[in-house]
């Protein structure tokens, strides 16, 4: 069960225009995860409260798919969070920016977009994750692994390196990792193969 510390659940700040969104999903949230959600609109608040039955796993993950949803993320891929293997990044913009360039957050957020929306396209299609850019911040969701090389070839690309230099290495990446998967599928069956025999 859940400790007293975490009865009272936890409140998320959310832009006021994605409290529809999660609104829209929140009948689903609260059935499948046994937690009370509320909506403050006024506030652009969301607080969640676990039921006499919620474990802390339960919270925890109506938590994080109401904050993929508050990022930008639809339910449907939100709900892929339910999964230990899946998770949400976000990268703040104002961390890479000096205070006194007030363009430079929506320059860094067009190198990432790109023309016609080509080069978040590209970075999903390469890492297999979803990416949403919102005013400061560009959030991340997809399985671990995908998310850790998403986000440093979005810092590359922050840091000004070339596009085509950035979708080479995520290249190499996904080379190396399916060289790494067929690696240890192939010992996997040699010695599966020897306990037979």
């Amino acid at each position: 069960m859940i400790s007293d510390y975490m009865k009272g659940g936890f409140r998320l700040v959310v832009e006021k225009n994605r409290l529809k969104a999660i609104s829209d999903s929140v009948k689903a949230i609260e059935e499948e995860f046994g937690v009370k959600v509320i909506i403050d609109n006024d506030k652009g608040e969301v607080t969640i409260i676990p039921g006499s039955n919620t474990n802390f796993d339960q919270l925890m993950k109506a938590k994080n798919i109401i904050e993929a949803i508050s990022y930008g993320f639809d339910y449907n891929d939100a709900q892929n969070l339910r999964s230990d293997d899946y998770t949400l990044e976000i990268i703040d913009l104002r961390d890479y920016v000096d205070k006194d360039k007030s363009n430079h957050i929506s320059r860094i957020k067009a190198r990432i977009i790109g023309e016609d929306g080509r080069a978040k396209r590209v970075l999903q299609e390469l890492t297999d994750t979803n990416i949403a850019i919102g005013d400061k911040y560009i959030a991340i969701l997809g399985l671990y692994e995908n998310v850790k090389v998403a986000r440093e070839a979005i810092e590359m690309l922050i840091r000004g390196r070339q596009h085509t230099t950035v979708y080479r290495w995520i290249q190499n990446w996904r080379r190396e990792s399916r060289y790494r998967e067929l690696m240890e599928r192939l010992s996997r069956t040699y010695y599966e193969e020897g306990d037979e025999g």
